[in-house]
């Protein structure tokens, strides 16, 4: 079987072809903003899942950044249109998703649903740029399961296949 890995493998950050969905116009600037400041050039923007899959007909981005609230069409179910098995090369496209609401729920059904990374708002420019380098760096290879291709879920780039390291006594927290 042949491995496919995301569009923006490798790619560098000033190439980045990135579509911006989302139905606030305030957050579509300031992602536009924190993009141009991190010097990418190509930037498209849809304001729900419905036009972002039109747009992607016409052109795929190497790169989405997508709401998971919106309507008519929201992130779950643009994941699932975007990664269904049949939407090849298209569905190969990373999309790291965005969301006030980071209950477990929400973070499981984004990565079930084919996210490749998720943001939880108020968005920074060094939470975002994180999150951008891990796709870049990303050669987890995409597999089909259950009718959508999706690779296998790590959280915070961190390999969960491999042995987790000896636990902190006292425990040590970090905040993105």
């Amino acid at each position: 079987m042949t491995s496919h890995i995301s569009t923006a493998f490798g790619v560098p950050l000033r190439r980045l072809d990135i579509l911006i969905v989302d139905d606030s116009a305030q957050m579509q600037s300031l992602l536009r903003t924190i993009l141009r400041g991190f010097g990418v050039a190509e930037m498209r923007q849809a304001r729900d899942g419905t036009a972002a899959l039109a747009e992607i007909a016409l052109r795929a981005p190497t790169l989405i950044i997508s709401d998971w609230e919106m309507a008519p069409m929201n992130g779950g179910e643009f994941l699932r249109h975007l990664r269904r098995v049949g939407g090849e090369p298209a569905c190969f496209v990373p999309v790291i998703v965005l969301t006030a609401h980071a209950s477990r729920d929400i973070i499981e059904e984004a990565f079930n649903q084919g996210a490749t990374q998720l943001l939880v708002k108020p968005v920074t420019p060094a939470n975002l740029l994180q999150r951008i380098n891990w796709v870049l760096e990303d050669e987890r290879p995409f597999e089909p399961v259950g009718g959508i291709w999706r690779q296998e879920m790590r959280l915070g780039g961190v390999d969960r296949s491999k042995p987790a390291p000896a636990r902190l006594d006292p425990p040590v927290w970090t905040l993105d």
